[in-house]
């Protein structure tokens, strides 16, 4: 029926309970064999307790379980062997797009990209997968009294379909559910590419501008 651009009100409140993660990927080193507590880790910055991580000797499904001192952390699953470069992610943001005449109504009160499959409302048609585009990252940071996050623009190739707005949400398993909502948008009418690119272009990353804000 409608959509209201938003940040959902349950997704203000899953923020108090840590529930999700904008931090970009990266690496790092540390030391310890055939453990789950490894010291020497050679930074902690994006680093949250939760995140997936890989790499040498990392064990599979492996996540930060507790960060225990400056240089420190514990983690969910011991080591294979000597550990060297690890990796990590944050969590992975999707944009879903909505189709024309929607049956449902969106906004504030949401809570789930479910919310948009549930009533048979994401966009179809070619160029276009189910479950929207991934976003990459901006990682989070200040300015003034303002926190902010953004994403960089992202775009369906190829692509003939129509939309009305869009569903940002966190498509990892940390919050209540796997598909978790940020944020709902209004695309101020019909938006439709014919055999053709299609780009969700996103604000300048700045405390007035940014996808994301807490001033």
């Amino acid at each position: 029926m409608a959509i209201t651009t938003a940040m959902c009100t349950s997704f203000k409140s899953d923020l108090f309970s840590a529930l999700h993660n904008f931090n970009v990927s990266g690496s790092f080193t540390a030391t310890g064999v055939s453990t789950i507590s490894w010291t020497a880790v050679s930074a902690l910055t994006n680093l949250a307790v939760g995140m997936a991580l890989t790499g040498t000797n990392v064990a599979t499904n492996t996540v930060i379980a507790r960060i225990t001192g400056a240089s420190t952390m514990d983690v969910s699953v011991a080591s294979t062997g000597a550990i060297g470069t690890v990796n990590f992610t944050g969590d992975t943001w999707k944009a879903a797009l909505i189709k024309v005449a929607a049956a449902g109504t969106y906004g504030a009160s949401s809570t789930n990209y479910t919310d948009v499959t549930g009533n048979t409302d994401e966009t179809s048609g070619t160029g276009y997968t189910a479950g929207g585009n991934s976003l990459t990252n901006v990682s989070p940071t200040t300015s003034g009294t303002t926190a902010f996050v953004d994403f960089a623009d992202t775009s369906w190739t190829t692509a003939s379909f129509s939309t009305i707005g869009c569903v940002i949400y966190n498509n990892n398993r940390r919050g209540p559910v796997a598909t978790r909502a940020a944020s709902f948008h209004d695309f101020a009418g019909t938006q439709t590419v014919t055999v053709g690119t299609f780009t969700l272009v996103f604000p300048t990353p700045d405390s007035t501008n940014a996808i994301l804000r807490l001033a």
